[in-house]
């Protein structure tokens, strides 16, 4: 990882776009500088859409391009630039990503037109029927007629009114829409995905959980993923870490979780989260902030990384320790340089213990070979010996 990703971070927390866009562009590894070209466009995307565009097009990695538009096109969504984020989810190359990246436009625009409870003409929004066309099928609730889009449409034929679950303190919240009675079938399951993206708008946790134990795993757990990061949200800590028990894979949910536990000097938690986190890169994050905070130890760093073998645990700590080397040479930090120290010092005994374990297998081995090899010997003389004597 290069260090120039943490000055682009820097920058662009405090508001220094323009330098945080040379800081990126000046990072040689193409990788990694089209990752800090993701912060950066992602950054310019409220306040200046089409320089963000422009970045977002010069990332030369496909995918991470990809996830650059699409992210852009759920900012714009957010904002209320429809029209912006369709053209934007347009110029995604990959069919899956782009496909996904409008179907998020359509459940942001449904949400907005549902909560109006009135029609919305398409020039309203800035749109046109073509704009549509790229949205079909829109997510339930929602039905275009006469170029108005407008609530309570025939596509999935319920009742009950769609709202936002964050309400008053002196009101309580109303019913969440009646689910769906399909048969998984062709059509209909596009319905349900539309369905489910819009209660997860409504952060409405409680219909993602019924859902998650109908479908079971991999459907079953990015529902509860997407119910935990709301109670995340929301500061209801219990309520997350008792889903991201339940669930198998919850990528986000659970590095978000193990952050805050470290956070918080609970590292003990870090041994049901971290096997739940499947990107090594993510595990290797959650071991630096545990090494910054001087939590770290063997046990602790095997239980974040689920090393194959300790060469690879030893390789992993040295690695991050010359991370952080570089980060407190450049931040002038005599701290983090002694933490930095004491990983490397570590990743080096689990090294030498290691390679010392393999000399003494492989010197055992030899020995039994040859032990081995010479009985063989001395009983061949023996047998030989007794076939002349019996002549």
């Amino acid at each position: 990882m290069d260090e120039k990703l943490i000055d682009v971070r820097t920058l662009l927390s405090e508001g220094k776009l323009e330098t945080a866009l040379l800081i990126a562009e000046s990072i040689e590894e193409p990788y990694w500088r089209d990752y800090a070209l993701r912060w950066v466009a992602e950054a310019y995307a409220p306040k200046s859409p089409e320089r963000a565009i422009q970045i977002a097009e010069t990332i030369s990695t496909e995918s991470l391009r990809d996830d650059t538009l699409s992210d852009l096109s759920y900012i714009f969504s957010r904002e209320g630039k429809f029209k912006l984020a369709i053209d934007v989810a347009r110029r995604i190359k990959g069919e899956f990503a782009r496909k996904k990246a409008l179907q998020s436009v359509s459940t942001i625009l449904a949400k907005a037109i549902v909560e109006r409870g009135t029609e919305i003409s398409l020039s309203e929004l800035g749109l046109d029927e073509s704009d549509v066309e790229v949205l079909k099928p829109l997510p339930g609730g929602i039905s275009l007629k006469d170029g108005k889009l407008m609530p309570g449409g025939e596509i999935l034929r319920m009742k009950g009114e769609f709202r936002n679950e964050v309400v008053p303190l002196n009101e309580s919240p109303r019913s969440p829409p009646e689910r769906p009675d399909f048969g998984f079938g062709g059509r209909e399951s596009h319905y349900l995905l539309g369905y489910l993206r819009l209660i997860e708008e409504m952060a409405n946790v409680d219909e993602l959980e019924y859902w998650a134990e109908l479908f079971g795993e991999p459907m079953g757990d990015e529902l509860l993923e997407a119910a935990g990061l709301i109670y995340l949200r929301a500061g209801i800590l219990g309520k997350a870490l008792e889903l991201v028990k339940k669930a198998g894979r919850t990528e986000d949910l659970a590095y978000l979780l193990a952050i805050e536990a470290i956070e918080r000097g609970e590292p003990d938690k870090l041994a049901f989260l971290s096997p739940k986190i499947g990107d090594p890169l993510r595990r290797l994050l959650v071991l630096r902030e545990v090494a910054v905070r001087g939590l770290l130890d063997r046990n602790l760093a095997e239980t974040v990384l689920l090393p194959e073998s300790d060469y690879l645990l030893a390789r992993l700590l040295k690695f991050l320790a010359f991370e952080m080397l570089g980060e407190a040479k450049k931040k002038n930090d005599p701290e983090l340089l002694g933490k930095s120290r004491r990983v490397f010092e570590m990743g080096v005994k689990i090294q030498r213990e290691f390679e010392e374990r393999l000399f003494y297998q492989s010197s055992s081995s030899s020995q039994s070979s040859s032990s081995h090899s010479s009985s063989q010997s001395s009983s061949s003389k023996s047998s030989s010996s007794q076939s002349s004597s019996s002549r």
